[in-house]
Parts: C-alpha cells; sequence; structure tokens
C-alpha cells in the first residue's frame, strides 16, 4: 500500500483533543479520511473541524467496547494516555489505569470486532528495554508506557493482531502543549504584551534532547499505519540533538522584547535521550526512512511556528 492511499479510509485517532491528537485529526481530514475522534472531553471534541466526535473513557471497558463496534474502524492511532512524568510519583495506579489498562480494552475491543484493523500504538522513549529489567524503571509513568507498549506488542504475538508500535523523541510545534518550548515561548509571549511572569527558570541548559515537529510525526505515524511491519517498534526523530539552551537562546532571538531569565547550574551536558536510549536521537530512524518518510520542518521552522501561535495566545482577545 503506497504512503497517501489513506483516502476515503475509516481512522479512529484516541486523545484527539491532546496536542498531538489535534495535529493529527487536520492531517486525516486532510488526507480525505473518515476520522472519528475519540476522548473525554465533549465539546473539545465537537470543536474539531472535519471529524466524528465521540466521546469515551478508555479506562471503561464497556464504552471502549461500544466505541469500536459502532465505529469499526480501518486504522486506529493510539494517543490517548497521561504523559507527566512527575505527576505520575502521586497517582501511579491512575496512570496504570490510563495507560495499561485503557490500551488493553482496545487492544480486545479490536479483536473481537475489527481483527483486520491496523493500529499504530504512539509509546515513549521513557519506556524501559525489558532486558535491563524492572530497576531501570525511573518513574511510573514510565513504568505504565513500558506495560502498554508490551501489551501491545504481546497482542500481536499471542493473536496476530497488527500492531504497529511508534516511539517519537520531543514532540514541539504550534498548538496546546506543555512541554519546554511552549512553555518559553508563551514567557516571551506574556513579556512582548507588557505582562511580568515569575522569572522562567532553566533546570539545566546543558540538558540536551532530540525535538521532532509534531507535524512531523504525525506524517511519519501515517505511514506506520499503511507500511508499518507489524510487531516491529520504530523510534521516530529528528536525528539531531540541541540543548535546552540552545533552543532557549534561538526562541529568544524571535524577540526584541527585553526577556529576563533563569538560566540555573552550569554543568556538564547530558543527553537523555542517549541515557534513555542508549544510542541517542539516531537510534532506529532509518527504519523509518527506509519507509520513506523525512522530517519536513527543520528546528527553526518549528520555532518560529511556536512564538506565532504564542503570540495569538497572548492577546487579550484570546485570554
Amino acid at each position: 500500500m503506497a504512503a497517501g492511499s489513506l483516502k476515503d479510509q475509516k481512522i479512529l485517532i484516541t486523545g484527539a483533543a491532546g496536542f498531538t491528537g489535534l495535529h493529527a485529526c487536520d492531517y486525516f481530514v486532510r488526507q480525505g479520511c473518515t476520522v472519528i475522534a475519540a476522548g473525554r472531553n465533549k465539546q473539545a471534541l465537537e470543536s474539531i473541524q472535519g471529524v466524528i466526535p465521540a466521546v469515551c473513557h478508555l479506562e471503561n471497558r464497556e464504552q471502549v467496547d461500544i466505541l469500536i463496534q459502532e465505529s469499526l474502524p480501518d486504522y486506529i492511532l493510539h494517543l490517548a494516555g497521561k504523559n507527566s512524568a512527575s505527576e505520575s510519583w502521586k497517582q501511579p495506579a491512575s496512570y496504570m489505569e490510563s495507560n495499561v489498562m485503557a490500551t488493553i480494552y482496545l487492544l480486545e475491543a479490536l479483536r473481537q470486532h475489527c481483527p483486520d484493523s491496523r493500529l499504530v500504538m504512539v509509546g515513549s522513549r521513557l519506556s524501559v528495554d525489558p532486558a535491563k529489567g524492572a530497576a531501570a524503571v525511573p518513574h511510573p509513568y514510565s513504568l505504565s508506557k513500558t506495560f502498554a507498549s508490551w501489551s501491545a506488542a504481546a497482542w500481536h504475538g499471542l493473536y496476530n493482531q497488527h500492531i504497529v508500535l511508534a516511539e517519537p523523541s520531543n514532540l514541539i510545534g504550534p498548538g496546546e502543549s506543555t512541554g519546554f518550548c511552549t512553555l518559553l515561548a508563551r514567557y516571551i509571549a506574556g513579556y512582548e504584551t507588557g505582562r511580568n511572569f515569575p522569572l522562567f527558570r532553566i533546570s539545566s541548559r546543558y540538558e540536551s534532547r532530540d525535538f521532532l515537529d509534531v507535524r512531523d510525526a504525525v506524517a511519519a505515524y501515517s505511514i506506520l499505519l499503511q507500511e508499518g511491519t507489524s510487531g516491529m517498534t520504530y523510534p521516530i526523530s529528528s536525528g539531531t540533538e540541541h540543548t535546552l539552551g540552545e533552543l532557549a537562546e534561538a526562541l529568544l532571538l524571535h524577540t526584541q522584547a527585553a526577556v529576563p531569565m533563569d538560566w540555573g547550574p552550569e554543568s556538564a551536558p547530558l543527553s537523555l535521550d542517549s541515557l534513555n536510549k542508549g544510542t541517542g536521537g539516531q537510534q532506529g530512524t532509518e527504519l523509518l526512512k527506509a519507509l520513506g518518510w523525512n522530517s519536513q520542518y527543520p528546528l527553526e521552522r518549528s520555532l518560529a511556528d511556536i512564538m506565532d501561535y504564542a503570540r495569538i495566545q497572548a492577546q487579550p482577545s484570546s485570554s
């Protein structure tokens, strides 16, 4: 199946009202798909242009079963789940319910009602390689994403369901996000409008990560839905790491305002992506590139679009 041939196909997107979900809905609507946007917030879902809203709490097995039985999707992009490492320390059971049990309920409903559908399960680079053992789990969020990915891989092996796992790096881009770039852009845009905020602090300006535009990630998911090999895990990244200090300095170049910053402690370079996966941002991207994917949004474009979005949101009429 050639990439881009999803026109007229029915795709279910979970977590549709989230940061990545909104970009995914827009992308697949423009591809000519019938998009079923699933999530908790009815009002948020109904505000998404061109989709069929479907209110569903994925932690509720009966609701998930009804969702799949009524929609019978050809493709599923599973984005839903909780994603705050810090919050997971306070609510570990809730994270297991939202990330693990919700995934299992979805897998089971698909097995029962549309076993020939194709699912892309979006995991996390913070999940742990099974070979490293439980002692390597850094926080409950990581544990929940690890179990969710293992469950998806197991359902493929046990029931021969078509399931592809995707592991994106840190996603950035315009929209409502809790990521570093979006938070800093809001801070800068606020100063441009004359408002003062508590000093923005960077925990470590030398902390290094791979950052990828969310629109490139969505394009990758589209390719994986069509051409990904079932049972395989595909890392998705830009292939280049940048420090938080570099990103902050690049964003500050987009403003003439005198924006104060707390640059945090001076320390040696630290790559969280390399620590988590052992090979940094380059790991596995050749698998995806072999299917025809390449990133289309350079970092400079992503940061400019983030600042443009932050400025729109900072206007009095939008606050």
